[in-house]
């Protein structure tokens, strides 16, 4: 059921927020930038954008980096600009989102409990190409967000979906301080939202959280 497509490095995923850096027009160029320092995956996150404006973002983004880029929550957006999407658990219903894509287009799906990774497993058919599991711990950037599950709960529901053939992520708090503790757990990498939107040196950033989570 699932499976993500050739060989992705998941081992820092940067999801973009246009208000911690400083505005959306310095989004491309702090993703850019992130790139250059070591993150491997980009999701472009913008809630309040109009699909117009989020198109035209993605497509210089997609053009700024040679990283998978993926889209939260505008399918069609995604669609049509050709690039992978992420999704939560009250955005399209996955099996819908799956249907509207093509085969080379990876989609990845929130995931916070048992109960939603035991939905995910299963799927009929081709499943998420990667979950984000989280929070990690308790978060600001994401508003009602539940309380952070801990590393061990991340590490749990990590390993049950690497029994399953599904690559995952941790976010929700992760800074390069708590970047190490999931070194030993069984992610395949850290999400990060403030550490590097919010950082000075963006490239700086990523490449402390590379050091502090290394494989």
């Amino acid at each position: 059921m699932s499976g993500a497509m050739g060989t992705v490095d998941w081992s820092l995923y940067l999801v973009t927020d246009p208000v911690l850096g400083g505005g959306p027009d310095r989004v491309v160029d702090i993703a850019t930038r992130a790139v250059a320092g070591g993150a491997t995956v980009v999701q472009l996150r913008d809630k309040h954008a109009t699909d117009a404006e989020v198109e035209a973002t993605a497509a210089a983004l997609l053009d700024a980096v040679d990283v998978p880029v993926f889209l939260n929550d505008r399918v069609e957006v995604a669609r049509r600009l050709r690039c992978h999407l992420h999704i939560g658990q009250i955005d399209i219903p996955f099996p819908r989102a799956r249907a509207l894509l093509r085969d080379d287009q990876m989609i990845g799906l929130s995931v916070g409990s048992d109960t939603e990774l035991d939905a995910v497993i299963a799927l009929d058919g081709r499943g998420p190409d990667v979950i984000g599991i989280g929070p990690a711990f308790d978060t600001t950037t994401k508003a009602n967000a539940p309380a952070g599950l801990g590393v061990e709960r991340v590490h749990a529901l990590a390993d049950r979906a690497r029994t399953a053939d599904l690559p995952s992520v941790a976010i929700g708090g992760i800074d390069a301080d708590r970047a190490g503790l999931f070194t030993d757990t069984a992610v395949d990498g850290i999400c990060v939202v403030s550490a590097i939107m919010a950082a000075a040196d963006p490239a700086a950033a990523a490449r402390d959280l590379k050091e502090a989570y290394t494989r």
